[in-house]
């Protein structure tokens, strides 16, 4: 499948044209990672965006380097790396490939180049990046809310 389809499929296409998501394909890689394969550490920068296209990537923090503790999934569809992307801070989590995956990868220097030339395009990007964070954010507050009452349940039946 073309680069410009994968882009106009993902979640960065829903805003895009098709001629815009072509324009964004000359800016976009495609790597494929095989099970194991360890897509970025934590604590690196590498101001890139990537995509999950294909597969599933376990999100991991490392407690020492040969211990970790599985914090998430992400499957088909899912974005990583933003911050590095949008403000060059490093990663805080290591993301290994749990089976065969393919990822699209933006890097920031070759997205800058495409703003002034193609502004609505970089702006709907961003929208896209922001919409998908908004989404990680919500579903966050709700895993803290439900462990919340978990607490509040067990102290009030000890007491």
């Amino acid at each position: 499948m073309p680069i410009a389809k994968k882009i106009s499929n993902s979640i960065l296409g829903q805003d895009l044209t098709k001629e815009e998501c072509k324009k964004l394909s000359k800016a976009i890689e495609v790597r494929h990672l095989v099970k194991g394969d360890i897509l970025f550490d934590a604590d690196t920068r590498d101001e890139t965006l990537y995509i999950l296209v294909s597969g599933k990537l376990e999100v991991l923090k490392m407690l020492t380097p040969d211990t970790s503790l599985t914090i998430d999934i992400l499957k088909e569809g899912s974005m990583t790396g933003e911050l590095s992307f949008i403000d060059g801070t490093p990663h805080s989590m290591r993301l290994i490939a749990k089976k065969d995956s393919e990822v699209l990868m933006l890097q920031r220097q070759q997205f800058e180049d495409l703003v002034e030339a193609h502004p609505m395009l970089t702006f709907n990007v961003m929208r896209s990046i922001l919409r998908y964070s908004h989404k990680l954010q919500r579903k966050m507050n709700a895993k803290y809310l439900e462990m919340h009452r978990m607490i509040q349940s067990q102290y009030t039946a000890q007491y």
